[in-house]
């Protein structure tokens, strides 16, 4: 049995979608995309371009699953519709905007679902105050005709909504091992599906004054909770927040690592 929760898109959405806070999460990142779309978009081309560069690894093209699908603003849809014969886009969320341009593709479907497997465990941990069980996610591993899986700038925020959610009930030492827990799952759990497997995402983020050189010193914050990932393929910056989004003086940036 498949542990993580899947729906079709126009299904009602899961209980806890809204108690975990994440409708409001995405709602805040189109806004944000909004606003900061010119800073971003580098990002989100490379982004594209490495999701095709590993696709065009994949063996044979039945089918393409991308976790992380988000918003769809760095997922090439046309490109993979036109090499699979069919692609699932795998969120917790997907706004009307995100339903209505997959739904331009017959070959292209998206699917709302907790991919670590553990969003249910978590409401009933907070209630009961009890352990945070380690569960592992068995969405897709036994699909003979999956293909190719990415993993789109998904890794870093597996563990942001359960630490809001579980602040009240729980340590922060048993949050931080959870969180942890997310990120080793998920990236074991990528090597255990069939077909190619590709990974991006960001690894720490950083600030420095704005229009400062890039040699300029930063602070610097790492976001996988201390899991070591090995010498990454690609990398790049993200002007995640350029001033004054997230500070008047200093824009943020995400450093990105990907493993086509």
């Amino acid at each position: 049995m498949q542990q993580a929760i899947l729906h079709s898109s126009g299904d009602a959405p899961a209980d806890y979608v809204r108690e975990l806070g994440f409708d409001a999460a995405s709602a805040d990142v189109e806004t944000r995309y909004k606003r900061c779309a010119i800073h971003w978009e580098p990002h989100l081309e490379r982004t594209r371009n490495l999701i095709l560069h590993a696709a065009r690894l994949a063996r044979e093209r039945r089918k393409a699953v991308v976790f992380g699908a988000g918003l769809l603003h760095d997922i090439p849809l046309a490109e993979l519709s036109g090499t699979f014969n069919e692609v699932l886009l795998v969120d917790v969320v997907h706004s009307l905007a995100c339903r209505m341009r997959a739904a331009i593709y017959p070959n292209v479907r998206c699917f709302q679902a907790d991919v670590t497997g553990t969003a249910t465990h978590l409401v009933g941990a907070r209630k009961s105050g009890g352990p945070l069980a380690k569960i592992e996610p068995s969405l897709f591993r036994e699909d003979p005709e999956l293909d190719f899986t990415v993993s789109v700038n998904l890794v870093s925020q597996l563990g942001c909504a359960p630490a809001e959610f579980l602040a009240a009930s729980h340590s922060t030492a048993e949050i931080q091992s959870f969180q942890r827990h997310l990120v080793e799952s998920h990236l074991g759990y990528l090597r255990q599906l069939p077909g190619h497997t590709a990974l991006i995402t960001d690894v720490a983020w950083s600030s420095r004054p704005t229009n400062a050189p890039v040699t300029e010193p930063q602070q610097r914050r790492e976001v996988l909770h201390k899991v070591m990932l090995p010498p990454p393929t690609e990398t790049w910056e993200w002007m995640i927040a350029p001033a004054p989004e997230s500070h008047p003086l200093r824009d943020v940036i995400a450093h990105v690592w990907a493993y086509p």
